[in-house]
């Protein structure tokens, strides 16, 4: 479901990030650069994918705020070359670089947000999308993951 109200939206985003920060949370930190949440990816790797999508959601929309519109979408094939970039950097980071970056582009995200003018289906889509859906995956895969090393829940 779509969701239009920029507070709500705004709230909802807020929610999914402690979610999955909670998540990172329950795995040692000396064990969060270890691949394995996803096949050839860490939690730190997650954390820094996390902030740059959100990121991705800050650039289109600004380009919403200056445009009206994000502009053509990039191919799937685009996306995943992205993907794998973001991993390959995301790789010689400790997790406080990792968290630090992530927490950047989260902010620029919720500020291209709180500029707009308007919510559009078009803005509200790319910010649900790429934050709080986003965060939301990822969040079961590393609560899946401090599971497997039987780390208690708080």
């Amino acid at each position: 479901m779509l969701i239009k109200d920029r507070d709500e939206l705004l709230k909802r985003e807020e929610e999914a990030w402690a979610e999955f920060v909670a998540e990172v949370g329950r795995v040692p930190e000396h064990r969060r650069g270890e691949d394995g949440v996803v096949p050839g990816w860490s939690v730190n790797d997650l954390v820094f994918h996390n902030g740059r999508w959100a990121g991705v959601a800050a650039e289109k929309l600004a380009a919403i705020g200056a445009s009206g519109t994000a502009g053509e979408g990039d191919a799937d094939e685009v996306w995943q070359g992205k993907n794998e970039l973001w991993a390959a950097e995301s790789k010689s980071m400790l997790y406080q670089e990792a968290m630090a970056r992530a927490l950047e582009e989260r902010e620029r995200a919720r500020e291209a947000l709180r500029v707009l003018p308007d919510v559009t289906d078009e803005a509200a889509s790319w910010f649900q999308e790429e934050t709080f859906d986003h965060y939301q995956e990822h969040t079961e895969e590393v609560g899946r993951f401090a599971d497997s090393l039987s780390v208690p829940e708080e």
